[in-house]
């Protein structure tokens, strides 16, 4: 009874399977074989979610307080949660529009048009199709940056920034992406079957060239970059809602002495363009005989809005810096109460927050001679060091190396300096030498070539597949249609492919954290500090489920890192040290 029930039930299947190409049920069997991976990551989100707020790891114990706990919890489970609506909505756009035979459809209108060239026709179908995806995407978009993220006290992006980010999304899409979609099509439709090759080369070439103009060329649109100066720097720190934005977190260089003072200006883009903030200095008032806090240039004369008596600059925790005073010009800007001073002010459950407004000072000249010092002792040679306006649009930190040779550049968030220690940073670029001295960059950019071989390839083989066009409902094959209907079916192949990939990056990290430690015994303790204090701003979940970690976690979780540099630190310098 067993074997008839289940020949039954798979008779159905068997009979779809034998109509092969071009049978009505033929779409069904091609749409199930794309839903397959994004059920088991379904799947995995879901298991994902259950494990949060399950009991912290022994070795990770201490990290939140229960408060704390809680926060991380809530943040974990609404992202979790915007995934799934926005997976759930895009499959079913995109199952919908499969079946109601948008291609075919969208196809038509294109043709329609009656250009000359099917370059021409295609150009403007996969124009739609991506301005469509945007648009689509755009209110689940505004969502996670001024809802989810700003309830939690992330966001810091204005909403013209955010424009701002779009447009030039868009200009970089239209300056690259449709000369090379030209090639793409031109290649197929004029040299036949060995087309395939020819714009692998194309595109890898662009690859590569792009790959070491990234930090000076593309970099820099959307983030200002900051050559970590010489001198000290004033941080400010992060503040409720009853203080101006502009004054929260910011970080301020030392420039030249005004009043025979020294004196710091920010440098950041997080305010451009607003009628306050947009530049702000650190300036000693001889006529109030203390340190202002003012608008502009230190020889505008700008509006003052916070006053200290105390010594300015002064290390040690920002929480026990010295104290400042709004002045009557910063209680009107907290009043106004205008959209962007709410919108960058930190969440009252975020732990980093302080009942005022306090500064402490960091000697970022001495921190850029040990980032040199340790980049020349460990063989990175050649690199700048910049700071990044991340604070523009978002709390998260972060820091990387990128580029070859003479565009090598070693990028720090500016969010990252009022975070660690100075040591702590030292220990975190050690981590990302790492990543350049044990070639997971050379070698994850020789698969990715490989990969793309592969890939253009098979697309060289199945682009006018009357196979892969039926199952779109679409009668003729044409250039277009094939590249953009075997990119949905490469989706497939991805998916298996990222699971190795994604096991690769863990591999690396763990190996890049041994390197930081071979490389100074102390970094174990350090780099351990840095990354917990990373996670616990970023209200990181704790509790990943194996499966997810397995299937989607390029960075292995905190504990397992943890354990592992102690282990190799016991490994190589004894229990004792």
């Amino acid at each position: 009874p067993t074997r008839g029930f289940a020949k039954g039930r798979l008779l159905p299947f068997a009979e779809m399977a034998a109509e092969g190409p071009g049978g009505a049920s033929w779409p069904l069997i091609v749409a199930a074989a794309v839903f397959v991976p994004e059920a088991i990551s379904l799947g995995a989100t879901l298991l994902q979610r259950s494990r949060v707020g399950s009991p912290v790891p022994g070795v990770l114990e201490g990290i939140y307080d229960p408060g704390e706990y809680e926060t991380s919890n809530r943040y974990t489970k609404s992202k979790i949660d915007f995934g799934l609506l926005k997976s759930a909505f895009d499959l079913v756009v995109f199952f919908t529009f499969w079946f109601l035979k948008g291609f075919p459809l969208l196809d038509g209108v294109c043709t329609g048009l009656d250009f000359k060239s099917q370059i021409a026709t295609g150009l403007v179908f996969v124009g739609i199709i991506g301005f469509g995806s945007s648009i689509l995407d755009l209110p689940w978009d505004i969502y996670q940056t001024f809802v989810l993220e700003e309830s939690f006290g992330f966001n810091k992006t204005t909403m013209a920034t955010f424009v701002k980010d779009r447009l030039k999304g868009l200009a970089l899409a239209l300056v690259f992406g449709v000369p090379l979609m030209f090639v793409v099509f031109w290649f197929f439709i004029t040299v036949g079957a060995n087309a395939w090759f020819w714009v692998f080369v194309t595109l890898m070439s662009f690859q590569l060239v792009l790959f070491f103009l990234m930090p000076v060329l593309i970099l820099p649109i959307f983030f200002k970059l900051i050559p970590l100066p010489e001198g000290t720097a004033v941080i400010t720190s992060k503040t409720g809602k009853d203080f101006p934005s502009f004054l929260s977190g910011r970080l301020f260089y030392s420039r030249q002495p005004f009043n025979d003072k020294p004196c710091w200006k920010t440098m950041d883009n997080r305010f451009a363009g607003a009628s306050e903030g947009a530049t702000l200095t650190i300036l000693w008032s001889p006529a109030s005989a203390c340190w202002s806090i003012a608008e502009g240039e230190p020889e505008g004369g700008g509006k003052v809005y916070a006053t200290c008596p105390g010594e300015v600059a002064r290390s040690g925790k920002v929480s026990e810096g010295p104290q400042w005073t709004l002045s009557v010009e910063g209680l009107a800007a907290v009043k106004q109460g205008d959209a962007e001073a709410e919108g960058a002010a930190a969440a009252p459950s975020d732990p980093l927050v302080t009942e005022g407004l306090r500064s402490t000072c960091v000697d970022v000249g001495l921190l850029r001679k040990k980032l040199l010092a340790l980049s020349e002792r460990l063989g990175y040679h050649g690199a700048s060091i910049f700071v990044i306006d991340g604070s523009a649009r978002s709390e998260h930190s972060n820091a990387f190396c990128t580029g070859f040779g003479r565009f090598r550049r070693i990028c720090l968030f500016d969010t990252l300096l009022p975070l660690m220690d100075e040591d702590e940073i030292v220990a975190v670029l050690g981590h990302e030498i790492g990543h350049d001295r044990l070639y997971h960059v050379h070698t994850g950019l020789v698969f990715s070539i490989a990969y793309s071989f592969v890939m253009f390839y098979a697309l060289g083989q199945f682009l006018t597949s009357e196979a892969i066009s039926s199952a779109f409902f679409v009668s003729e094959p044409k250039v277009y249609l094939g590249v953009v209907l075997f990119s949905i079916l490469w989706s497939v192949v991805e998916f298996v492919v990222q699971i190795p990939l994604t096991a690769r990056s863990r591999s690396n990290e763990f190996a890049a954290d041994r390197y930081a430690v071979d490389a100074d015994p102390s970094y174990c303790a350090l780099l351990g500090s840095a990354l917990t204090k990373l996670m616990k701003n970023s209200k990181s979940n704790l509790t990943p489920h194996p499966l997810f970690v397995f299937l989607k976690y390029s960075h292995p979780p905190l504990d397992a890192r943890l354990a592992d540099m102690r282990a190799h630190h016991t490994a190589k310098y004894g229990a004792g040290t």
